[in-house]
């Protein structure tokens, strides 16, 4: 593992609580072979895409066994019609990759839903960001890439247990210096941020 990956995957066991996976992946590692039942979900997909998929699956597995699951290698994580990872009931994991890595993380058996997302600083903001993202007010340092991220991990946590795909005016945040909270209707939702190597990462539970 590169000592940026190692960094990252460091950042993510700290934001994340005891007992929870992680693995972290350099998108120009050599994927292990899919699955058949893998296969059929990118069987049309562009070298890049595939690649991708292959390293999120392999990521996936990784966080999985670390948080306590027994997964087998024969265990296919195929893909939903929403192109969600198909997980076996009652196992919550998460996956992201963005600019060079690969990162998945899990929640250990009986543990909330969880979500990750994963930026790097320096992309070139699109025009219109921060409006896009509102509403969301920082605590501290921060810019509009980073709503951007702490909503995307709040949006991966709640999906599995709501089935419902939000706009970002939905959730409305406060960005604090390590965490962060929003309102999803009446309930809170929450996590806890980073910076290293030149990337936000962030990470929420939820259990509804």
């Amino acid at each position: 593992m590169s000592s940026d990956a190692q960094a990252l995957r460091d950042l993510a066991r700290r934001l994340l609580p005891p007992g929870h996976g992680c693995a972290v992946l350099p998108m120009t590692q050599d994927p292990a072979p899919l699955l058949p039942e893998e296969e059929i979900a990118i069987e049309r997909a562009v070298p890049k895409r595939r690649r991708e998929f292959a390293l999120g699956r392999m990521a996936l597995r990784a966080a999985i066994r670390e948080a306590g699951h027994d997964l087998s290698e024969a265990q296919p994580i195929a893909a939903r019609p929403d192109r969600q990872p198909d997980l076996p009931p009652g196992l919550h994991a998460s996956l992201s990759h963005s600019g060079d890595y690969c990162i998945a993380v899990a929640s250990p058996p009986g543990g909330a839903s969880i979500g990750v997302d994963l930026e790097p600083v320096t992309r070139p903001l699109p025009d219109g960001l921060a409006e896009t993202v509102m509403p969301f007010r920082l605590l501290g340092p921060g810019d509009p890439l980073l709503a951007f991220c702490v909503k995307e991990a709040m949006f991966k946590a709640q999906y599995p247990l709501t089935r419902r795909m939000l706009d970002f005016s939905a959730v409305p945040a406060v960005i604090g210096p390590a965490r962060f909270r929003g309102c999803l209707g009446p309930r809170l939702i929450s996590g806890r941020w980073g910076q290293m190597v030149g990337y936000y990462l962030a990470i929420s539970l939820w259990r509804g």
